[in-house]
Parts: C-alpha cells; structure tokens; sequence
C-alpha cells in the first residue's frame, strides 16, 4: 500500500506542478501605484506618441502545448508585473521559444528503524517554455507624483 501511494504521489507531482507561469520587474523610472491588469495594453512595437518609462518587466511560462499558448500565457504575467509598478503599457522588446532545457534524473535510498530498506527512482523534465521581455511604460494622463 505504501508503495502504491509513492509511486502515485511521483505521478501526480507533475501534473500539479505543469504550467508555471513566472516574471519579475526591475523599476528604472518612477514607480507608480499599482494598476489593475486590465488596464495595461502591450504594444508590439514603440507608440508614436509620448510615455514615460516606468522599468523593464520579465516572464516566462511553460503553461500550453502551442507557442502560441505560452506567449500569451507569458504576455498575462508581463501585463502582471507592469501593473505592479503603476505602468499602463508594456513594449514586447524580446519574444524567446526554448525547448525542453531542464532534464533531471535521481534515484533514492532510504532505510527505516524497523530493517526495512526502500528505494526509488525519480525523473524530471520540463516542457517547452515562452520568455518575454518588455518596457514597462505610463502613458496618457499625467501620472500620479
């Protein structure tokens, strides 16, 4: 029975685990009060008209079976962590396709009070993976000092 419950909980790990979404910002400008997600617009290219830069904002998601579905699952978390620094815009300077790059393997060996010894065996991988790169911008009325 215990057995059973290890090798299910081996099985059931990566699903959980599958589809992580993650980013971060660095502030170059002014920070400015957090947005709602909604109100962020991602330009795919720099507007003609004037903005201010807030920072740079990155994300990576591994989240879908289409690069189509990871970018725009990366592009959600770039819009993210642009809200959390008061930015209205984001200009997708870099869009990065990786394939599987993480591979891992380990085997275990444990040994319990009661003689038993127990071994087990574990592999890793991760799936296809979407970076996204962009300007964190303010534009339109006058940002809040």
């Amino acid at each position: 029975m215990m057995n059973a419950i290890k090798y299910l909980s081996v099985l059931v790990l990566p699903v959980l685990l599958f589809g992580c979404s993650s980013g971060s910002h660095v502030v170059t400008g002014q920070q400015l009060p957090e947005l709602e997600v909604e109100q962020v617009t991602v330009f795919e290219e720099a507007p003609t008209f004037d903005y201010q830069v807030v920072g740079t904002v990155f994300a990576s998601s591994d989240n879908g079976f289409t690069e189509d579905s990871r970018k725009e699952r990366a592009t959600l978390e770039l819009k993210e962590q642009a809200a959390k620094i008061g930015a209205n815009g984001v200009i997708l300077d870099e869009v990065t396709q990786l394939s599987f790059r993480r591979l891992g393997s380990g085997v275990g060996i444990s040994a319990g009070s009661g003689g038993g010894i127990g071994t087990s065996i574990g592999s890793s991988f991760s799936f296809p993976t979407t970076e996204v790169k962009g300007t964190a911008i303010f534009y339109g009325s006058n940002p809040v000092k």
